[in-house]
């Protein structure tokens, strides 16, 4: 890390911050120097997560928070922005990480609730997350040169199309869709809204995947050029780093690849 404290004074919200990749994204930019408000929809995952964040990223106590909240629900999205503004006083950034994968069943064999979940976390969970930082920018006082940063994650599976993934690869090409159009309504106002594409991760999840189905972790392997899964630490933080950071404010409206060469 070039510069330990290029953050320094950012306020940023990680969804579904607790563990994977938005964990690994919240370590970063706290080590960064960012206050980072991690959240999740099931509180008895909140208090571990925290302490643990504290310690991996060895931030001050009082520079990260947690909140208990459910993405599809539009007042707990007003809820985290409010807790985020009280908190440490003001918002530039929201990473929308949280995310529902489906129950992976062939198209026609889809129960309806099941895909409706889908869509509800990843697409209205997104767009909520947006409105409602998007708003809070703009009561903070929002115009060119601000450089208030949206993250929203797509999915390498939108490029490197699989079985029994419709609904979510379905939801994954809405938040591109989401990202682009947002981005052209507020980049007058000094708000940038860009999307991270994910390959494969080095998570909890994906090792007990990989762990119960080796044939799918042979295959993955392969696709993966670079010879390696992500790093949620250093390849999707480095990523949400750059977007949130001074660094990006020529880009706005666009995905960036971060899937070590899987969608060529």
């Amino acid at each position: 890390m070039e510069n330990s404290k290029e953050l320094d004074g950012k306020v940023v919200i990680v969804t579904g911050g607790t563990m994977g990749i938005g964990f690994g994204m919240a370590t970063r930019l706290a080590q960064y120097g960012a206050k980072v408000v991690i959240t999740s929809r099931n509180s008895d995952t909140g208090e571990a997560a925290l302490a643990r964040l504290i310690e991996t990223a060895g931030c001050d106590p009082d520079a990260v928070a947690y909140l208990q909240m459910d993405i599809c629900i539009e007042e707990d999205n007003e809820k985290v922005v409010k807790f985020a503004v009280d908190k440490f006083g003001r918002l530039d950034s929201i990473i929308n990480n949280a995310v529902f994968p489906g129950d992976f069943q062939m198209l026609a064999d889809e129960p309806l609730e099941s895909f409706d979940q889908v869509m509800r976390t990843n697409i209205t969970g997104t767009y909520l997350g947006m409105k409602h930082a998007i708003n809070q920018f703009i009561t903070q006082g929002a115009e060119t040169g601000d450089n208030y940063s949206i993250v929203n994650i797509s999915s390498g599976a939108s490029r490197d199309t699989g079985m029994r993934m419709a609904p979510y690869i379905a939801s994954k090409l809405a938040v591109e869709g989401l990202t682009q159009a947002a981005a052209l309504e507020y980049s007058r106002q000094g708000i940038r809204i860009n999307c991270l594409l994910f390959g494969v991760f080095e998570t909890e999840k994906s090792k007990q995947l990989h762990e119960a189905m080796p044939a799918v972790l042979e295959k993955q392997v392969a696709k993966h050029h670079v010879g390696r899964f992500g790093d949620p630490e250093h390849d999707a933080g480095e990523a949400a780093t750059y977007l949130i950071s001074e660094r990006s404010s020529f880009v706005t409206g666009t995905t960036m690849y971060i899937d070590g060469g899987m969608c060529l």
